[in-house]
């Protein structure tokens, strides 16, 4: 699985690359079918009074569909860790729904072959 990280304004540090790859990590143990992530890192600063600056796009690629959550939070790291968080949600929700179709499918198939 490849692991981008990719920022627009701020620099992206050897340890924020190296969080981003270990949460990631998380998302391979799901599926071996993501083939890769992509983190987009962003300190939005539209207001002074906002606090939730900091803006976390997940961009996750599966055979047939990707997967894209966005997360704000105050700190870097937790909306790394937030965006992870719902990017594992959805690939287990999209593995799960494969898996059952799959199943419904051959079971269905047995049912016929016993007529």
């Amino acid at each position: 699985m490849t692991v981008i990280v990719e920022s627009k304004q701020m620099k992206v540090t050897a340890s924020l690359r190296q969080h981003v790859e270990l949460q990631a990590q998380k998302l391979l143990k799901l599926s071996k079918r993501v083939t890769a992530a992509r983190v987009y890192l962003e300190t939005v600063r539209k207001k002074s009074n906002d606090k939730m600056a900091n803006l976390v796009t997940y961009c996750v690629e599966l055979p047939g569909k990707d997967v894209v959550v966005r997360k704000r939070a105050v700190d870097m790291y937790q909306a790394i860790a937030d965006a992870t968080e719902g990017a594992v949600r959805q690939v287990r929700k999209q593995y799960e729904k494969r898996r059952d179709s799959k199943r419904q499918v051959h079971h269905l198939d047995v049912m016929r072959s016993s007529d």
